[in-house]
């Protein structure tokens, strides 16, 4: 009886571990699959993806497409430019190596490290001439206007103070500079450009102080990433998320 009880199951057993080992293969993700979401992270369901990409890690923990999501929705800048330089290094020949090796220049370039940034732009440009980020060259940030007149005194001290900014939430980081009188220029251009109130912040860099300039309110990361999506279609503008 017992051994007719074990014929009758183990079958099934079978058939249930074919199951799983198929749905293993199904989850790891092509590059359709990883466009689909992030087209969900830019629609503001950051969470929901955050939440599949964990599960999927411990699946299929070396699938590309889900290494490249896990660096994507990582919150911690310093931990996700670590992720993306593993990409890079794991998987040269990826569709999304490009990618991930652009964001580690806009991470450098964010944190005032200029030299380490221009290196992996040349990187970039050596490894990957046909990325349409190769060659760019361009700064994540937009270039000062020329002015040929100087502003008024009375307005550009009124324009050009510092705001404070809130010790929680987050802040769409656009550029970044050494001198604050330059970073002030360009929250003042980027006011008017964009429509919303930029601001200017310090960060250290090693032993340097540097000024970024950024937009603040955003309480939540999904808020923020989907304004600074906003910011790269409309205007073009790279951005970098800082949580405060």
């Amino acid at each position: 009886m017992k051994s007719q009880f074990i014929s009758r199951v183990y079958p099934a057993q079978l058939f249930g571990m074919f199951l799983l080992s198929t749905s293993f293969l199904a989850a790891q993700l092509n590059e359709q699959d990883v466009r689909q979401r992030l087209d969900l992270i830019h629609s503001g369901k950051i969470s929901e993806v955050r939440t599949e990409v964990q599960s999927l890690l411990r699946q299929v923990p070396n699938d590309p497409g889900v290494r490249y999501l896990d660096a994507y929705v990582t919150e911690n800048g310093d931990q996700a430019v670590k992720k993306y330089q593993t990409f890079v290094d794991t998987y040269p020949q990826n569709e999304w190596a490009d990618d991930a090796l652009y964001k580690v220049y806009q991470y450098y370039y964010a944190v005032g490290l200029y030299k380490t940034a221009d290196a992996k732009m040349n990187l970039l440009n050596d490894q990957y001439p046909n990325s349409i980020y190769a060659k760019r060259e361009k700064k994540p940030e937009i270039k000062p206007v020329v002015k040929t007149e100087p502003p008024p005194v009375v307005e550009e001290k009124k324009e050009i103070v510092t705001p404070s900014i809130s010790s929680s939430g987050f802040v769409v980081q656009v550029g970044v500079y050494s001198q604050e009188t330059n970073a002030k220029q360009q929250s003042i251009e980027l006011s008017s450009t964009i429509g919303r109130q930029a601001i200017v912040f310090t960060k250290q860099s090693g032993a340097r102080t540097v000024y970024a300039v950024g937009f603040e309110g955003f309480s939540d990361e999904q808020s923020a990433k989907m304004f600074g999506a906003e910011l790269q279609s409309k205007f073009n503008l790279d951005w970098f998320l800082v949580k405060r």
